[in-house]
């Protein structure tokens, strides 16, 4: 009977935990026609969800944001979240057992890369300190493309794996539970499933880090993954926050997510696409196309409205 009351209880909790569902809507339904407009004209196949919307408030605009899609290095920002949280107190010492896996070619965090480019990783990352890893996995700065998706698997496998790391995040917030970790960067998209989030979750955590609020985050954690995550402003007066992803396997993904703010407060964006069934010659045409119309409808996103 204790068993069963232990059950239920953890049901009940986990009821509670649920978040009702957020149909498509808009406080401005011309800007979702020209958002659908914009989707509209990539053609047949593409699949779509966009978030718009300030911390803690309903979104602004929500298209499909229950919706799992493919995010390729977008999920990263969730990755840098637990990633600090864990180290807060060591961002500037080395990355434990970094240096071992890169050493170990049969572990699965970069036994699909080769040898040249597992030395490549190792020189970069090997000692380097857990905040330049997240650098490196973040923005790519001074690596790359290999080595910026290695920082990233270090961090997952530090953190427990796919599987570990998944559920750091789910326990993290009930609105997390839309990100699905499957699979270290640039492993198979299809043995054991793709990384994927829905636009809703993957608007969470970037809320989260505008406003500031990680429960059992240290605040200088924070502070320190907002700096990983700024990228240049534009000169209207507006800090801009930002992790997308692209990959041009299939399906053909890109992503735009971040946030930006000024002295009005902060707008988190979410803009993801993904395209299936695109034929290998075709893809990086594709990814061209999906990327443009990313960057333009985040453009719409936070472009003033009369």
């Amino acid at each position: 009977m204790r068993n069963l009351a232990a059950t239920t209880f953890t049901l009940l909790l986990a009821a509670c935990a649920t978040r009702a569902p957020i149909a498509d809507r808009a406080d401005d339904p011309r800007l979702l026609a020209d958002v659908r407009q914009a989707v509209a004209a990539l053609g047949p196949g593409v699949r779509a969800a966009v978030w718009l919307g300030r911390p803690g408030e309903t979104p602004q605009l929500a298209w499909n944001v229950e919706t799992p899609l493919p995010c390729a290095s977008a999920i990263k920002a969730a990755y840098l979240v637990e990633l600090f949280a864990d180290r807060a107190s060591a961002l500037d010492a080395p990355l434990p057992g970094a240096a071992a896996t890169l050493a170990d070619a049969q572990h699965p965090a970069v036994a699909h890369f080769t040898a040249a480019q597992r030395t490549t990783a190792a020189q970069a990352l090997a000692t380097a300190s857990t905040r330049r890893i997240a650098e490196a996995m973040i923005t790519g700065k001074g690596v790359d493309n290999v080595t910026y998706n290695i920082a990233a698997n270090l961090v997952t496998a530090h953190l427990g794996g796919p599987v570990g790391l998944d559920a750091k995040l789910h326990a993290r917030d009930p609105d997390w539970h839309g990100l699905h970790v499957r699979r270290y960067m640039l492993a198979s998209r299809t043995m054991n499933g793709d990384n994927e989030c829905s636009a809703r979750s993957l608007a969470a955590v970037h809320a989260a880090l505008a406003a500031h609020d990680l429960a059992g985050v240290a605040p200088a954690a924070i502070d320190a993954a907002r700096a990983v995550l700024r990228i240049a402003d534009a000169g209207d007066g507006r800090a801009r926050f930002y992790k997308g992803g692209a990959l041009d396997s299939d399906p053909v993904t890109r992503v735009d997510a971040g946030w930006r703010e000024g002295p009005d407060g902060a707008r988190v964006h979410v803009v993801m696409l993904a395209q299936d069934g695109v034929a290998p010659a075709g893809r990086g045409v594709a990814g061209e196309h999906l990327g443009d119309a990313a960057r333009r409808i985040v453009d719409m996103l936070h472009a003033p409205r009369r």
